[in-house]
Protein backbone atom coordinates (compact mmCIF):
# COMPACT_ATOMS: atom_id res chain seq x y z
CA UNK A 1 0.00 0.00 0.00
CA UNK A 2 1.54 3.50 -0.95
CA UNK A 3 0.88 6.30 0.75
CA UNK A 4 0.67 9.77 -1.43
CA UNK A 5 0.39 12.88 0.71
CA UNK A 6 -3.46 11.99 1.50
CA UNK A 7 -3.88 9.65 -1.44
CA UNK A 8 -3.67 5.91 -0.65
CA UNK A 9 -3.01 3.46 -3.26
CA UNK A 10 -4.08 -0.14 -2.45
CA UNK A 11 -2.11 -1.94 -5.58
CA UNK A 12 -3.76 -5.61 -4.28
CA UNK A 13 -7.58 -4.27 -5.08
CA UNK A 14 -6.69 -0.93 -7.09
CA UNK A 15 -8.49 1.19 -4.56
CA UNK A 16 -7.48 4.41 -3.55
CA UNK A 17 -9.10 6.27 -0.30
CA UNK A 18 -8.84 9.81 -0.05
CA UNK A 19 -10.46 11.15 2.96
CA UNK A 20 -13.32 9.23 3.61
CA UNK A 21 -13.93 8.51 0.12
CA UNK A 22 -12.64 4.86 -1.69
CA UNK A 23 -12.45 5.02 -5.25
CA UNK A 24 -11.98 1.66 -7.44
CA UNK A 25 -10.39 2.25 -10.72
CA UNK A 26 -9.01 -0.18 -13.45
CA UNK A 27 -5.49 -1.24 -13.36
CA UNK A 28 -4.23 1.44 -16.33
CA UNK A 29 -6.59 4.58 -14.33
CA UNK A 30 -4.74 3.44 -11.12
CA UNK A 31 -1.31 3.56 -12.60
CA UNK A 32 -1.99 6.73 -14.14
CA UNK A 33 -3.56 8.70 -10.90
CA UNK A 34 -0.68 7.33 -8.58
CA UNK A 35 2.11 8.72 -10.98
CA UNK A 36 0.60 11.80 -11.21
CA UNK A 37 -0.15 11.90 -7.47
CA UNK A 38 3.47 10.98 -6.48
CA UNK A 39 4.23 14.41 -7.91
CA UNK A 40 1.33 17.02 -6.35
CA UNK A 41 1.04 20.08 -8.43
CA UNK A 42 4.14 19.25 -10.63
CA UNK A 43 3.67 19.61 -14.02
CA UNK A 44 4.52 16.07 -15.56
CA UNK A 45 5.41 15.59 -19.30
CA UNK A 46 3.91 13.79 -21.85
CA UNK A 47 6.71 11.53 -22.38
CA UNK A 48 7.00 10.90 -18.63
CA UNK A 49 3.80 10.00 -17.72
CA UNK A 50 3.64 7.47 -20.41
CA UNK A 51 6.72 5.82 -19.49
CA UNK A 52 5.63 5.89 -15.81
CA UNK A 53 2.25 4.51 -16.65
CA UNK A 54 3.07 2.18 -19.90
CA UNK A 55 6.75 1.47 -18.87
CA UNK A 56 8.11 0.25 -22.11
CA UNK A 57 5.47 0.40 -24.78
CA UNK A 58 4.56 3.32 -27.31
CA UNK A 59 1.87 5.40 -26.54
CA UNK A 60 0.38 8.20 -28.44
CA UNK A 61 -0.31 11.71 -26.65
CA UNK A 62 -4.06 11.01 -27.70
CA UNK A 63 -3.67 7.65 -26.16
CA UNK A 64 -2.74 9.43 -22.65
CA UNK A 65 -5.45 12.20 -23.17
CA UNK A 66 -8.78 9.53 -23.58
CA UNK A 67 -7.54 7.97 -20.65
CA UNK A 68 -7.25 10.81 -18.77
CA UNK A 69 -10.57 11.55 -19.85
CA UNK A 70 -11.27 8.00 -18.40
CA UNK A 71 -9.75 8.79 -15.31
CA UNK A 72 -11.52 12.10 -14.94
CA UNK A 73 -15.06 10.72 -15.11
CA UNK A 74 -14.23 7.94 -12.83
CA UNK A 75 -13.62 10.77 -10.68
CA UNK A 76 -16.73 12.61 -11.21
CA UNK A 77 -18.51 9.52 -11.49
CA UNK A 78 -17.64 8.60 -7.63
CA UNK A 79 -18.35 12.17 -6.49
CA UNK A 80 -15.20 12.73 -5.10
CA UNK A 81 -14.26 16.43 -4.56
CA UNK A 82 -10.17 17.94 -4.35
CA UNK A 83 -9.16 15.77 -7.02
CA UNK A 84 -8.13 17.94 -9.66
CA UNK A 85 -6.31 16.81 -13.09
CA UNK A 86 -5.09 19.64 -15.13
CA UNK A 87 -3.90 19.66 -18.46
CA UNK A 88 -1.27 22.36 -19.11
CA UNK A 89 -1.04 23.33 -22.98
CA UNK A 90 2.28 22.17 -24.68
CA UNK A 91 3.61 20.74 -21.83
CA UNK A 92 1.64 17.86 -19.76
CA UNK A 93 -0.45 17.27 -16.63
CA UNK A 94 -0.61 18.03 -13.07
CA UNK A 95 -2.61 17.02 -10.17
CA UNK A 96 -3.76 19.10 -7.54
CA UNK A 97 -5.08 18.31 -4.16
CA UNK A 98 -6.99 19.74 -2.19
CA UNK A 99 -7.20 18.35 1.66
CA UNK A 100 -11.05 16.79 2.25
CA UNK A 101 -10.82 17.84 5.77
CA UNK A 102 -10.26 21.28 5.19
CA UNK A 103 -13.05 23.73 4.19
CA UNK A 104 -13.27 25.60 0.93
CA UNK A 105 -14.84 28.89 0.64
CA UNK A 106 -17.53 29.20 -1.72
CA UNK A 107 -17.00 32.79 -2.76
CA UNK A 108 -14.66 34.89 -4.65
CA UNK A 109 -11.94 37.95 -3.18
CA UNK A 110 -12.64 40.78 -4.78
CA UNK A 111 -10.94 43.95 -4.91
CA UNK A 112 -13.38 47.16 -3.56
CA UNK A 113 -15.04 48.29 -6.69
CA UNK A 114 -13.77 52.13 -7.62
CA UNK A 115 -17.07 52.94 -8.89
CA UNK A 116 -20.51 54.62 -7.36
CA UNK A 117 -23.22 52.15 -6.30
CA UNK A 118 -24.84 52.72 -9.82
CA UNK A 119 -22.46 50.91 -11.64
CA UNK A 120 -22.13 48.55 -9.23
CA UNK A 121 -25.54 46.99 -9.94
CA UNK A 122 -25.02 47.37 -13.50
CA UNK A 123 -21.85 45.44 -13.72
CA UNK A 124 -23.18 42.80 -11.24
CA UNK A 125 -26.35 41.98 -13.61
CA UNK A 126 -23.93 42.59 -16.48
CA UNK A 127 -21.52 39.95 -15.04
CA UNK A 128 -24.25 37.53 -13.98
CA UNK A 129 -25.34 37.40 -17.29
CA UNK A 130 -22.33 36.70 -19.01
CA UNK A 131 -21.45 34.22 -16.31
CA UNK A 132 -24.57 32.81 -17.11
CA UNK A 133 -23.82 32.78 -20.95
CA UNK A 134 -20.26 30.95 -19.89
CA UNK A 135 -21.70 28.46 -17.63
CA UNK A 136 -24.07 27.11 -20.50
CA UNK A 137 -21.58 26.89 -23.16
CA UNK A 138 -19.27 24.91 -20.69
CA UNK A 139 -22.66 22.63 -19.82
CA UNK A 140 -23.07 22.19 -23.99
CA UNK A 141 -19.56 21.67 -24.43
CA UNK A 142 -19.21 18.95 -21.81
CA UNK A 143 -21.77 17.56 -22.74
CA UNK A 144 -20.59 16.84 -26.86
CA UNK A 145 -17.80 16.13 -25.73
CA UNK A 146 -19.18 13.38 -23.25
CA UNK A 147 -20.65 12.22 -25.84
CA UNK A 148 -18.36 12.15 -29.11
CA UNK A 149 -15.54 10.44 -26.10
CA UNK A 150 -17.72 8.40 -24.99
CA UNK A 151 -18.70 6.99 -29.02
CA UNK A 152 -15.08 7.48 -30.54
CA UNK A 153 -12.66 6.34 -27.92
CA UNK A 154 -14.44 3.93 -25.30
CA UNK A 155 -12.70 0.71 -26.86
CA UNK A 156 -13.13 -1.60 -23.42
CA UNK A 157 -14.59 -5.27 -24.64
CA UNK A 158 -15.15 -6.88 -21.37
CA UNK A 159 -14.73 -11.20 -21.66
CA UNK A 160 -17.51 -12.60 -18.98
CA UNK A 161 -17.78 -16.17 -18.46
CA UNK A 162 -20.58 -17.99 -16.28
CA UNK A 163 -18.10 -20.22 -15.34
CA UNK A 164 -14.39 -19.39 -14.04
CA UNK A 165 -11.80 -20.70 -15.74
CA UNK A 166 -10.52 -22.70 -13.48
CA UNK A 167 -14.16 -24.69 -13.15
CA UNK A 168 -14.53 -25.22 -16.56
CA UNK A 169 -14.84 -28.74 -17.86
CA UNK A 170 -11.87 -29.84 -20.33
CA UNK A 171 -13.66 -29.90 -23.07
CA UNK A 172 -14.81 -26.09 -22.62
CA UNK A 173 -10.89 -24.77 -21.41
CA UNK A 174 -9.70 -24.92 -25.43
CA UNK A 175 -12.26 -22.90 -26.54
CA UNK A 176 -12.45 -20.27 -24.47
CA UNK A 177 -7.91 -20.01 -24.35
CA UNK A 178 -8.59 -19.55 -28.28
CA UNK A 179 -10.84 -17.12 -28.10
CA UNK A 180 -9.11 -14.80 -25.10
CA UNK A 181 -5.63 -15.26 -27.05
CA UNK A 182 -8.13 -14.03 -30.18
CA UNK A 183 -9.43 -11.50 -28.32
CA UNK A 184 -5.67 -10.46 -26.53
CA UNK A 185 -4.05 -10.65 -30.33
CA UNK A 186 -6.57 -7.93 -31.29
CA UNK A 187 -5.81 -5.94 -27.66
CA UNK A 188 -2.23 -6.10 -28.23
CA UNK A 189 -2.67 -4.05 -31.69
CA UNK A 190 -4.77 -1.75 -30.29
CA UNK A 191 -7.72 -2.32 -31.88
CA UNK A 192 -9.73 -2.83 -28.52
CA UNK A 193 -8.62 -2.83 -24.85
CA UNK A 194 -9.61 -6.26 -23.25
CA UNK A 195 -10.98 -6.39 -20.07
CA UNK A 196 -11.47 -9.57 -17.40
CA UNK A 197 -13.92 -8.95 -15.30
CA UNK A 198 -16.10 -11.80 -13.18
CA UNK A 199 -20.13 -11.58 -13.71
CA UNK A 200 -21.66 -11.09 -10.44
CA UNK A 201 -24.92 -12.43 -10.95
CA UNK A 202 -26.59 -10.52 -8.25
CA UNK A 203 -25.49 -7.67 -10.07
CA UNK A 204 -27.62 -6.43 -13.07
CA UNK A 205 -25.78 -6.10 -16.21
CA UNK A 206 -26.00 -2.70 -17.27
CA UNK A 207 -25.19 -1.31 -13.68
CA UNK A 208 -22.06 -3.96 -13.71
CA UNK A 209 -20.83 -3.22 -17.13
CA UNK A 210 -21.20 0.53 -16.71
CA UNK A 211 -18.55 0.14 -13.48
CA UNK A 212 -16.62 -1.82 -16.26
CA UNK A 213 -16.88 0.86 -18.84
CA UNK A 214 -17.64 -1.47 -20.98
CA UNK A 215 -18.47 -0.43 -24.58
CA UNK A 216 -19.36 -4.38 -25.51
CA UNK A 217 -19.76 -7.52 -23.64
CA UNK A 218 -18.64 -10.69 -24.86
CA UNK A 219 -20.78 -13.61 -23.06
CA UNK A 220 -18.67 -16.92 -23.27
CA UNK A 221 -21.44 -19.21 -21.75
CA UNK A 222 -20.86 -22.69 -21.08
CA UNK A 223 -24.06 -25.16 -21.01
CA UNK A 224 -23.73 -28.67 -19.44
CA UNK A 225 -26.96 -30.46 -20.49
CA UNK A 226 -27.82 -34.53 -20.39
CA UNK A 227 -23.70 -35.01 -20.57
CA UNK A 228 -23.39 -32.53 -23.38
CA UNK A 229 -21.16 -29.57 -23.27
CA UNK A 230 -22.11 -26.68 -25.44
CA UNK A 231 -20.88 -23.19 -25.82
CA UNK A 232 -22.80 -20.25 -26.25
CA UNK A 233 -20.75 -17.12 -27.50
CA UNK A 234 -22.27 -13.95 -27.19
CA UNK A 235 -21.95 -9.99 -28.65
CA UNK A 236 -24.05 -7.80 -25.66
CA UNK A 237 -24.69 -4.39 -25.49
CA UNK A 238 -23.97 -3.07 -21.86
CA UNK A 239 -26.69 -0.39 -21.58
CA UNK A 240 -29.88 -2.28 -22.29
CA UNK A 241 -28.03 -6.15 -22.07
CA UNK A 242 -29.45 -6.58 -25.67
CA UNK A 243 -27.80 -9.10 -27.41
CA UNK A 244 -26.64 -8.64 -31.11
CA UNK A 245 -25.06 -12.08 -32.03
CA UNK A 246 -25.13 -15.21 -30.76
CA UNK A 247 -23.35 -18.59 -31.91
CA UNK A 248 -23.60 -21.89 -30.70
CA UNK A 249 -20.32 -23.73 -30.53
CA UNK A 250 -20.92 -28.13 -30.71
CA UNK A 251 -17.65 -29.03 -28.59
CA UNK A 252 -17.58 -32.69 -30.14
CA UNK A 253 -17.33 -31.31 -33.65
CA UNK A 254 -15.99 -27.85 -33.27
CA UNK A 255 -16.96 -27.66 -36.99
CA UNK A 256 -16.49 -23.82 -38.24
CA UNK A 257 -14.81 -22.96 -35.01
CA UNK A 258 -11.51 -20.97 -36.33
CA UNK A 259 -14.49 -19.08 -39.18
CA UNK A 260 -16.89 -18.79 -36.07
CA UNK A 261 -14.68 -17.21 -33.71
CA UNK A 262 -13.25 -14.49 -36.02
CA UNK A 263 -16.21 -13.45 -37.56
CA UNK A 264 -17.45 -12.95 -33.72
CA UNK A 265 -14.15 -10.37 -34.01
CA UNK A 266 -15.08 -8.96 -36.47
CA UNK A 267 -18.07 -8.11 -35.28
CA UNK A 268 -16.40 -6.66 -32.50
CA UNK A 269 -14.74 -4.74 -34.29
CA UNK A 270 -17.33 -3.31 -36.65
CA UNK A 271 -19.37 -2.28 -33.84
CA UNK A 272 -16.36 -0.56 -31.68
CA UNK A 273 -15.30 1.77 -35.23
CA UNK A 274 -18.88 2.84 -36.12
CA UNK A 275 -19.50 4.97 -33.30
CA UNK A 276 -22.70 4.06 -33.05
CA UNK A 277 -22.41 2.36 -29.72
CA UNK A 278 -23.64 5.71 -27.81
CA UNK A 279 -26.82 5.32 -27.53
CA UNK A 280 -29.67 8.26 -26.34
CA UNK A 281 -32.74 7.30 -24.14
CA UNK A 282 -35.20 6.42 -27.06
CA UNK A 283 -32.82 4.18 -28.99
CA UNK A 284 -32.30 2.37 -25.62
CA UNK A 285 -36.09 2.36 -24.65
CA UNK A 286 -37.58 1.33 -27.73
CA UNK A 287 -36.71 -2.13 -29.46
CA UNK A 288 -38.19 -0.52 -32.58
CA UNK A 289 -35.73 2.20 -33.85
CA UNK A 290 -33.45 1.34 -36.46
CA UNK A 291 -30.49 1.49 -34.52
CA UNK A 292 -31.05 -1.94 -33.14
CA UNK A 293 -31.24 -3.72 -36.84
CA UNK A 294 -27.83 -1.32 -37.90
CA UNK A 295 -26.12 -2.47 -34.42
CA UNK A 296 -27.05 -6.38 -35.27
CA UNK A 297 -26.18 -5.96 -38.47
CA UNK A 298 -22.24 -4.71 -37.70
CA UNK A 299 -22.10 -7.81 -35.75
CA UNK A 300 -23.07 -10.01 -37.99
CA UNK A 301 -20.25 -9.21 -41.34
CA UNK A 302 -20.77 -11.31 -43.75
Amino acid sequence: MNKSHILIFDKLTHTVTFGTNTLTLNPLSFRLLEALANYPEEILSIDELTSKVWQKANVSPDTLKQRVFVLRKSIEDANILGLTIQAIRGEGYRLIIEDPNNEVSSGFKVRPSLFSIKHNVLFKYVGFTLALLVAVWFVTKDWYVLNSMESSTNNRVVLWTNIQQHDMPKSAIGVYEQWYARLSKESAEGKLQLVLSDRLNDVLIPIQARKNHAAIISYFEIIETNKTTTIRLSIVEPRTAAILRTNTINLESNANLEKTLNSQVNGILALISSGKLYLNKQQREYAQDPIWAQLKRLANPA
